[in-house]
């Protein structure tokens, strides 16, 4: 192993304590989840049995209930998450100067930036809804990146789809019409045609008030465009939310800019 990884190695705190452990009760089980997270860090259904299997042997099943911490800011995260079930929330500050980054759901990933680059998180990652999920513990994720050329190329993959995840998320947050950022978040955090986000974390994430953003939303129902439910969102007409995402300009000129639609852009966490 190398300098820099035994440096990462020595920096990154091995205590994985947080939630509480479920143990797979047999090998398809372990198996599934393997295969599970190789999807959800950016690998082919078919990627190379070394790490599927290194997969089924490292990761950890754990359960956590609403408000309970997966990683705590100015912190190294105990591993790499990978949600299975519920909603967790990525913020950052804290009271009035909160502000949630991005929402994890089923199939998204965290922690893999920091462990690599050896930076502390400075994120807060708390479960808003009772969470299962898949734990990577950084020591052993550390030693498998050193020793696994396949598992290496997997993983850039993966971190090259965060980036451009990143910068759609960036512009979602530039847009000057408050409609276009409406429409951007609502197809960036849409899982099966549902957006499971509770309109005060959708305008924490456009940087918004959540008067102002219901105004618009409540214009999108009445437009068809989406129907408003208890902490959830459902879209009706994503060709309009897709129009109105790429309007670089008043969204009642529908101007579409050059880019790739945003829907084929959103790569999860």
């Amino acid at each position: 192993m190398d300098e820099l990884a035994g440096n990462r190695l020595a920096r990154v705190a091995p205590d994985v304590s947080g939630g509480r452990h479920v143990t797979p009760r047999n090998v398809p089980l372990a198996l599934a989840n393997a295969r599970f997270a190789v999807r959800a860090l950016g690998g082919a259904r078919r990627e190379e049995w070394s790490v599927v299997s290194t997969l089924a042997d490292q990761l950890c099943a754990r359960q956590f209930r609403a408000g309970e911490d997966l990683c705590s800011p100015g912190q190294w995260p105990p591993g790499i998450w990978i949600v299975q079930d519920g909603i967790a929330e990525v913020a950052v500050g804290a009271n009035g100067n909160r502000c949630v980054v991005q929402t994890l759901c089923r199939g998204d990933a965290f922690g893999l930036a920091p462990l690599m680059s050896g930076r502390r998180t400075p994120c807060r990652v708390h479960a808003t809804t009772h969470v299962s999920a898949l734990l990577w513990p950084a020591h052993e994720f550390l030693v498998q990146l050193e020793r696994n050329p396949a598992l290496a190329r997997m993983l850039l993959h993966g971190l090259a789809n965060r980036i451009v995840d990143g910068r759609v998320r960036l512009s979602t947050v530039l847009a000057s019409s408050l409609e276009v950022r409406a429409a951007r978040i609502l197809l960036l955090e849409e899982r099966d045609g549902v957006v499971p986000v509770s309109q005060a974390t959708l305008a924490s994430m456009i940087g918004a008030s959540r008067p102002a953003l219901n105004r618009v939303l409540r214009d999108f129902q009445r437009d068809r465009t989406i129907e408003l439910q208890y902490r959830r969102i459902k879209l009706l007409d994503h060709d309009r939310l897709d129009d109105l995402a790429q309007s670089t300009t008043a969204p009642a000129q529908h101007e579409l800019s050059r880019g790739p639609r945003i829907r084929q852009l959103h790569t999860g966490c």
